[in-house]
């Protein structure tokens, strides 16, 4: 049976990595570090190889002792018409 492609919102996209990396930054962190720690690429996210899901962003938030909300909160994404 063939895969359904993924739909990707791409802007989305780009604003969850850049996210993943200010907190890094903020944190003093580098995105290997991230990546030894919870298993999160950041790289490979970049290459569009994987659209990041709620678990992976997740995991970082646990990693950064933030929640969901806080993560999301900096980009205010979808604005509101």
């Amino acid at each position: 049976m063939e895969r359904k492609k993924q739909r990707c919102d791409v802007f989305l996209k780009d604003k969850i990595i850049l996210r993943a990396k200010e907190l890094c930054n903020i944190y003093g962190h580098s995105q290997e570090k991230l990546k030894e720690s919870t298993g999160v690429d950041v790289a490979n996210l970049e290459s569009g190889r994987n659209f990041p899901s709620v678990t992976t962003i997740a995991i970082i938030c646990k990693f950064y002792g933030i929640t969901l909300a806080e993560f999301f909160d900096p980009h205010n994404y979808p604005s509101k018409q």
